[in-house]
């Protein structure tokens, strides 16, 4: 694996780690985002544990890159589907959300550019 594939997935899983350490330990500006979206408080630690399940993988996938595949391709998918849900209920302050598309995005196209 290269190093600009492993320093990607690198950033990408320390901030998703910090992201759902924040989830869980219900930082304020957190759980507003979350209820304002329409999704329910109660379930947010099951937004954790994909992001940290998330990082996990990453992590793991220095071992075996089609799991960091996986868990990119996840990420990309929940933060697309985050996007969805800010712009569902007209609330545009999707920076956070874009910022982490984009880096999955990233890590994504250089993972799987690992395994071809």
């Amino acid at each position: 694996m290269n190093t600009v594939t492993i320093v990607v997935a690198g950033l990408l899983a320390l901030a998703v780690t910090g992201s759902g350490a924040a989830m869980l330990a219900r930082q304020p500006m957190i759980v507003e985002t979350v209820a304002a979206v329409g999704f329910p408080i109660d379930r947010l630690r099951l937004l954790a544990a994909v992001k940290i399940g998330a990082a996990a993988g990453l992590c793991l996938g220095l071992l075996w890159p089609p799991v960091a595949v996986a868990a990119a391709g996840g990420l990309v998918a929940y933060f697309a589907a985050a996007l969805a849900a800010h712009l569902r209920v007209r609330r545009y302050d999707i920076a956070p959300a874009a910022v982490f598309l984009a880096l999955s995005g990233a890590a994504l196209t250089l993972l799987l550019g690992e395994v071809a």
